[in-house]
């Protein structure tokens, strides 16, 4: 994928958002090979401003609370990829996806960080045995501690879903037409 300059992305917001020109349209002009890599710089430009079309040097790291709770707002069909990417702040809505699909795939474990590298060619050895039983024990205790939170953490979520439904509940359709618009501005 080709890097643009933040300088370039924010001349071909503006002139979007100055009418008369479509995505794709702006993306033939200036030789750019998908109009939805314009649609998503006019998103990310509305939602954060010029920030949001600057090019990030490093990855962010998001928590597994953090995927877990954006997973969650999409599969309760409250908001879209591109909304939730607007309201949290991440410039591109595929990766809230890819987040959902390993999700649906492998449950929570699809959302911890993967460990990065090549692994290991060098021999284990067994020159610590008392340090290992201690390690496996420490292991096993975060693991129960890790279960708990997930727990908590879905009790939690259980709970503002339904009372996001009783707020739902109690509003009429014009009400929940007008917060939905809101969420896409």
């Amino acid at each position: 994928m080709t890097k643009y300059k933040t300088e370039f992305k924010e001349k071909v917001v503006k002139e979007y958002l100055k009418g008369n020109v479509s995505y794709k349209d702006l993306a033939k002009k200036y030789s750019i090979p998908d109009k939805s890599t314009v649609r998503r710089w006019v998103n990310a430009y509305e939602s954060q401003g010029y920030d949001g079309l600057e090019v990030k040097r490093k990855n962010k790291k998001y928590t597994l609370e953090f995927k877990l709770n954006t997973v969650n707002l999409y599969l309760t069909g409250e908001m879209s990829y591109q909304n939730l990417a607007n309201e949290l702040k991440i410039n591109n809505p595929s990766i809230i996806a890819r987040w959902v699909k390993e999700f649906r795939e492998e449950g929570i474990e699809g959302l911890k960080a993967k460990k990065g590298g090549r692994p290991s060619n060098m021999p284990s050895t067994d020159k610590n045995k008392n340090l290992k039983t201690k390690s496996n024990k420490i292991k096993e205790e975060l693991s129960e501690v890790e279960k708990l939170r997930e727990e908590n953490y879905w009790l939690q979520m259980e709970v503002d879903i339904l009372k996001k439904k009783i707020q739902f509940s109690q509003m009429t359709e014009s009400e929940i037409d007008e917060y939905l618009r809101s969420l896409n501005h």
